[in-house]
């Protein structure tokens, strides 16, 4: 087959934010509810309203201070380019504000992947990376690019990866939870005339460059999809990165096989033998696709003194002609392959587009797919251990309120601000558009802002978060005013107060010594006149 080749021309038009007021030194603020709630999805909310626009492939992440950040894919509608766009939101996901719109001079080509994250550790330095395919309808390959902007301005800072004849790529780091160093890292699948490969390249400098490269897997067959996870535990502290990928007999082939390997011993190190999954059982052999993959990611060992890696896939029903959700776990996953099979959805309906990650906060897995028989998204959750592995608990059975869905490739990540997951979709609008749209677990958004816009306080945030000695909270006001501060627990209980007097004009950080709190999570509540709202922060030990 031929390879084609396509020069990009990378038009960059950022749209500064307006409106952004946190001071550069400090973390975004978190709205929440006073006290914790059952977990309660709200209304879809539309990332950005823009009905001209055929979106699709969206994914989201969240920066360190809770700042989210999504990326969907779109087809610029004067030129029949390839675009995408990168939007922000500083209020867990209730409003967003263009960070980034590009598009490329690359006519009839679109994006049929699409990955983002975010790192950083103060507002200054926060670096969005965003990584896509852009093909033709022609060919099952296409050309692979990643870019990189300023988190808070858009500006476009760097390319950090182009290749072509790619099928798919995916981003992953150890960010959250780092060894030493913070690594970022990328894994695709290549086409070549003679034999398909997985290629995985990651950085020991925070994802400024992908220098270190290795093979994962090489085969005369076809490769396709791909998924990327970092894991670590207290045992192992240097954590591991975690492939998987399809494997299909030929072009058009599919399903297939779903195959799984790791670095060994180190991050950079090189990958262990592919563990064939769909092999576990005997009616998945050759009939899977589709995988997506998470791993433990804390400070904290599972019951087997090691951390638990989980992937999803599709296996093929010949019966109905439809998929069902199943996977595979291992509990020791960073020195054994002992995998075990599990299943997520196997019922009467068609359930397809796995999504899976790991919530540090609370040791559990979360999930998503779609139901395309009941048009439903539902959210999943399983403990790290995973003692009952085809008993998840079912948060929702589906929290998408717009039944219109055609191929909505739904995304769970975490909010780090929130300690919670949340999802972005794709539902199906007027004239054959897609909309990329947002709902969380924690939201309770019904369509009117809980922020008050007008108000003459505003909550900044508080930082370090985690803490271990002292928490700050930044504020500030438009007029003199009595500001009251007070902190409780997890169940509300009043546990302080950081401040109760009044305050000038303009921007305040108060101190609060938590050094005989012992770890775990805790609320403030900031009160100005009638003006409430609360934040979250973690102690650790």
């Amino acid at each position: 087959m031929k390879t084609r080749t396509t020069f990009f021309v990378l038009l960059l038009f950022v749209i500064l934010m307006k409106g952004l007021n946190a001071q550069t030194e400090l973390p975004g603020s978190s709205v929440i509810p006073l006290k914790p709630q059952s977990p309660l999805f709200g209304k879809d909310i539309i990332i950005k309203d823009s009905s001209n626009q055929n979106q699709r492939t969206v994914a989201i992440c969240s920066a360190f201070n809770g700042w989210l950040y999504s990326v969907n894919s779109y087809i610029n509608s004067t030129y029949n380019f390839p675009a995408f766009t990168i939007m922000k939101s500083i209020d867990n996901g209730i409003t967003w504000t263009v960070l980034t719109d590009n598009f490329w001079v690359a006519q009839d080509y679109y994006f049929t992947s699409m990955n983002i994250v975010a790192i950083g550790d103060s507002v200054s330095n926060i670096k969005v990376s965003m990584a896509g395919v852009i093909k033709t309808q022609s060919f099952d390959m296409g050309d692979a690019v990643g870019f990189r902007f300023n988190g808070e301005t858009g500006e476009f800072e760097a390319g950090f990866f182009q290749e072509t004849s790619v099928y798919d790529v995916a981003l992953a780091t150890n960010y959250y939870y780092p060894s030493t160093p913070s690594t970022f890292s990328l894994l695709f699948s290549k086409w070549s005339y003679n034999k398909d490969t997985i290629i995985f390249k990651t950085s020991n400098n925070g994802g400024v460059l992908l220098n270190i490269k290795k093979i994962v897997a090489y085969s005369s067959h076809r490769y396709h999809k791909v998924a990327l996870a970092y894991g670590r535990s207290s045992t192992f502290p240097n954590g591991n990165y975690y492939a998987a990928w399809e494997e299909h007999a030929d072009f058009g082939s599919i399903p297939g096989h779903i195959y799984t390997a790791h670095t060994f011993p180190y991050y950079n190190s090189g990958f262990t033998n592919p563990v064939n999954l769909d092999s576990l059982d005997p009616v998945n052999i050759n009939e899977c696709r589709n995988p997506s993959i998470a791993c433990q990611s804390n400070n904290a060992d599972n019951d087997s003194a090691n951390f638990t890696e989980v992937v999803l896939f599709e296996k093929y029903k010949p019966s109905g002609g439809d998929y069902d959700v199943t996977g595979c776990y291992n509990l020791q996953a960073s020195t054994t392959s002992h995998f075990r099979p599990l299943n997520i959805a196997e019922t009467s309906n068609s359930e397809q587009q796995p999504d899976i990650c790991f919530n540090p906060y609370n040791s559990k897995f979360m999930a998503t797919y779609f139901n395309s028989t009941g048009m439903k998204l539902p959210f999943l959750t399983n403990d790290v251990n995973l003692a009952n592995p085809n008993s998840w608990n079912v948060v929702s059975q589906g929290y998408n309120d717009n039944n219109n869905l055609t191929a909505p490739n739904p995304k769970v990540e975490l909010n780090i601000a929130q300690q919670e997951g949340m999802n972005v979709w794709i539902s199906e609008g007027t004239g054959g558009n897609g909309i990329a749209l947002f709902d969380a677990p924690y939201s309770t958004y019904t369509g009117i802002s809980k922020i008050n816009k007008g108000a003459l306080a505003r909550l900044i945030g508080a930082y370090p978060n985690p803490c271990s000695n002292e928490i700050k909270i930044a504020f500030e006001l438009k007029k003199t005013g009595k500001v009251t501060i007070n902190v409780l627990s997890i169940l509300g209980q009043p546990l302080g107060t950081v401040t109760d007097q009044s305050y000038s004009e303009g921007k305040h950080v108060v101190k609060y010594d938590v050094s005989n709190f012992p770890a775990g999570t805790y609320f403030y509540n900031f009160r100005v006149d009638d003006f409430t709202v609360s934040g979250k922060f973690t102690v650790v030990r």
